[in-house]
């Protein structure tokens, strides 16, 4: 919910006009309404920070994850800058299955989030230049502090907002790491 509230503030500073895209579903079973990656409706503007939520060319770096600029909007596709590139977004069709494989539910929608902030959960496998981590008392455990601190190869590209001193010191204690890795690294680093 506060990575909502964040990308919602950061939209409303940038100035340009904003465009809304709606996903279109065919649902077959009311329960998976919530199974999508692809969200239901997304605001974008030229300006705006937006990850890609399927992989679309993954031998291109264009997959899940993938995190770019808003440079230019038309009727049905976003370009975004990614990876250096100009990429064109098109709508993309998301089915779900039950387990017989039968499709229950599909959804043909912008495969895009806003992407300001995000959840740990979903930098988990990301390598970062520079990250900013907030850490959320109520959200996190001992591996998400982990997977937040080790998504840079610099320690002096992290940055953590925290309350108090005294929390961050409970936090780094708290992180445990197997005695298999400490001598993996001994050994290879």
């Amino acid at each position: 919910m506060e990575v909502d509230v964040y990308n919602n503030n950061k939209m409303e500073t940038i100035k340009q006009k904003g465009y809304w895209f709606y996903a279109k579903d065919v649902i077959k079973n009311q329960n998976i309404q919530s199974s999508f990656q692809i969200p239901a409706a997304v605001y974008l503007k030229i300006g705006a920070i937006v990850m890609l939520v399927r992989n679309i060319i993954a031998e291109e770096g264009l997959c899940n994850g993938t995190i770019g600029t808003v440079i230019l909007i038309e009727n049905n596709a976003v370009w975004v800058n990614m990876n250096k590139k100009e990429v064109k977004i098109e709508c993309v069709k998301e089915e779900i299955l039950d387990c017989s494989h039968a499709v229950v539910g599909s959804r043909f929608g912008l495969p895009l989030k806003l992407a300001f902030p995000f959840t740990v959960h979903k930098a988990q496998g990301s390598t970062m230049n520079k990250a900013v981590v907030q850490f959320n008392s109520k959200a996190f455990n001992n591996s998400l502090y982990y997977v937040s601190l080790s998504r840079v190869c610099n320690i002096n590209d992290i940055f953590i907002i925290i309350n108090n001193k005294l929390d961050l010191r409970k936090i780094f204690r708290s992180i445990i790491f197997d005695s298999d890795v400490l001598e993996f690294y001994k050994k290879y680093m």
